[in-house]
């Protein structure tokens, strides 16, 4: 049992290692192609708040009916964002420790290993701020610019101000806003499990085969268009799955809190940054609370993304059976190589196109 087990945690982690070195930049054309693509997805994910704070919330008092809701609404949107080539930055680290994982399977112990891990994690912190700028700022600013509009056009604030009150005090990490996105990373986590297990499933069941010979869908599609359906999702299937998944766990947590009679909830920081966004214009908090709440937004994002990093590597590391000799000598290795270069942190330079191999 305990090798069929590991054979299957193996199985779906190689498949979202697969994945994650696709969130992982090391030339500034990636670079900025992640920015643009974070960008995207916090337009949407402004868009997805707005929808949330003024339908869901005014219009579904029911806890179930609320918790669905809310769920839909945060499943379908990440979707819909995986769909159009955009990205959400905190579904990176699911992906990106098992890519860490693989690395160190494959590596030897000593310093040019270290040196080599270093350099892997440096890439993928760079690829993390790049996602989660994109995300908060593109989100924040276009919360801002319609509560602004709103205003303009309406005469009246966007949000009441119980509706401002409740999402400034969200962000607060005195209270039990951390606990609250610590469980989101746990989902993130399960998101980036799920996404494997049906990438793995989708293998296994020859997806691809099984539509192109399905007898509803060759009545429906031509040929050549159910070919190109059946390629898409039998390679997309897995992202899909996760996004919707991770969106209903988002979505369910508070009414299972609520039933329960237990502290959860969720906290994210693209929509925690959106919701400031609509509070700031909407509210008069004033510049301090205003830059407070962004940096309290980034403390969110902090355990959101270590949280589903460390247990993403866990279980990666577990699943192969590998180890990380020293997280020091890493950390060593990594603060050497920031020393020297330190814009490399948060900016790539270009490499010789060997220097990846």
């Amino acid at each position: 049992w305990k090798r069929s087990v590991g054979m299957l945690a193996r199985s779906i982690t190689q498949n979202t290692s697969d994945h994650g070195e696709h969130y992982i930049t090391r030339s500034k054309k990636e670079y900025m192609g992640m920015v643009r693509s974070a960008a995207g997805g916090g337009v949407l994910i402004a868009l997805m708040a707005l929808f949330k704070i003024v339908y869901v919330g005014r219009h579904i008092t029911n806890p179930f009916a609320y918790g669905v809701a809310a769920g839909l609404n945060y499943g379908l949107g990440f979707a819909l964002i995986f769909v159009l080539h955009f990205t959400v930055a905190t579904k990176q680290p699911a992906m990106t420790a098992s890519r860490f994982a693989a690395a160190v399977e494959r590596s030897e112990s000593g310093h040019a290993v270290n040196q080599k891990l270093a350099q892997l994690l440096i890439d993928v912190v760079r690829s993390q701020v790049a996602a989660v700028a994109g995300n908060v700022v593109v989100a924040m600013t276009l919360a801002m610019l319609i509560a602004l509009v709103y205003r303009f056009t309406q005469g009246v604030p966007i949000l009441t101000e119980a509706e401002v009150a409740y999402q400034i005090h969200s962000v607060n990490p005195w209270g039990a806003t951390l606990w609250y996105a610590a469980i989101a990373g746990v989902w993130l986590f399960c998101s980036g499990i799920i996404s494997g297990f049906f990438d793995n499933r989708c293998d296994y069941l020859n997806l691809r085969m099984r539509l192109r010979q399905h007898p509803v869908l060759k009545r429906l599609l031509p040929e050549k268009l159910r070919g190109k359906v059946a390629d898409y999702l039998h390679a997309n299937y897995g992202s899909l799955m996760g996004n919707v998944c991770f969106g209903m766990l988002l979505g369910m947590t508070g009414f299972v809190g609520h039933a329960l009679g237990l502290p959860l909830d969720i906290r994210h920081v693209a929509f925690s940054s959106a919701n400031i966004g609509y509070a700031a214009v909407a509210g008069h908090e004033g510049l301090w609370v205003f830059i407070q709440s962004v940096f309290f937004v980034l403390l969110i994002g902090v355990v959101n993304l270590v949280v589903s990093f460390m247990l993403t590597l866990w279980v990666a590391l577990r699943s192969r059976e590998a180890k990380i000799d020293s997280w020091l000598g890493i950390f060593q290795c990594a603060w050497q190589q920031i020393r020297a270069q330190p814009m490399n942190l948060f900016y790539p330079k270009d490499l010789p196109a060997d220097a990846n191999e």
